[in-house]
């Protein structure tokens, strides 16, 4: 389904029905198992879990690299009915004989081909041998490249896809944003026109800008911070830093903010008014899932 039309809810509703009809006990382990490949996205998904679950009582862990195990492991121990978490890290703890999940009935996986990008397939493996047959696996991701294909003719048996929205195999961006082009003669003018553009906006409206690399994206950041409050994001940074930066960008203190792809696969930030690619990303997928940011839940966006 497209970038920004609910894809979340379309896994964690289903998920709740299914734990309050099974009625399992959490202290025999988790039963539903959601993997993402950030851990922005895996703390988002663990948002929305606890805001729509939390009247029914939906326990969840939220479980990532980057962060401390002792408080992700105390919130295991006392027993949940649903683990969201990045590949790396629910290994470590399956390594430490700390979760089990002969319970598990449900699984999910999340943008399925940026785990794969990201060589998290080893780990994906790992973990799907533990849990016994007879689960239901979800896949969901906005493209569907030949490498999730073939993850899920392993993992699922006579899988139904559901394709919301365009033909399947025609990658296509999300209708409500508008896509701008704008051809320079010399590199140094982008600096110019990433301005112009930025000025086309209402004041202290949030724009997300992409670049290639942590380089390019600290450089450009340094230079727009002496017009305008602005952050860069990207996989260097401390996690404690990067949910500061995030903070500051939903809550419109810093309201630009430069980033590499880690940003752009699922986060869902309110009212983001642009995307601009400084750099253009090497593959075409990147490109819907960069512009995906905005013109979300209904609302217009610009690229």
């Amino acid at each position: 389904a497209k970038t920004g039309s609910g894809k979340t809810l379309g896994f964690l509703a289903p998920a709740f029905v299914r734990i309050l009809a099974e009625r399992r006990s959490m202290s025999h382990g988790p039963t539903t198992l959601v993997m993402a490949p950030t851990r922005e996205l895996a703390t988002q998904i663990h948002v929305e879990c606890d805001k729509f679950g939390h009247s029914s009582g939906m326990r969840a862990a939220c479980l990532y690299g980057g962060a401390p195990k002792g408080g992700q492991l105390s919130e295991l121990r006392r027993g949940v009915y649903i683990i969201i978490c990045t590949p790396g890290r629910l290994n470590d703890f399956i390594e430490m004989g700390q979760v089990r999940l002969n319970q598990v009935t449900y699984v999910v996986m999340d943008e399925a081909d940026r785990m794969l990008d990201m060589g998290f397939e080893p780990q994906i493996r790992k973990i799907m041998s533990r849990i016994p047959p007879g689960y239901q696996s979800m896949m969901y991701t906005a493209t569907w490249p030949r490498e999730v294909r073939r993850l899920a003719s392993e993992f699922q048996r006579d899988p139904c896809q559901v394709t919301i929205g365009g033909a399947e195999e025609k990658l296509t961006a999300n209708k409500d944003v508008e896509q701008r082009v704008i051809c320079v003669s010399h590199p140094r003018e982008k600096d110019d026109h990433l301005i112009a553009q930025i000025n086309t906006l209402p004041a202290r409206s949030r724009v997300l800008i992409f670049c290639s690399t942590k380089r390019a994206c600290d450089g450009l950041q340094r230079a727009l911070s002496r017009q305008i409050g602005c952050n860069s994001m990207h996989g260097d940074k401390e996690q404690r830093e990067r949910e500061r930066i995030l903070a500051d960008f939903r809550s419109g203190i810093a309201p630009i903010m430069v980033a590499t792809d880690v940003a752009a696969r699922g986060l869902d930030i309110k009212d983001v008014r642009m995307v601009i690619n400084f750099e253009f990303p090497p593959r075409i997928e990147d490109y819907i899932h960069r512009i995906g940011r905005t013109g979300r839940a209904g609302a217009k966006g610009i690229a």
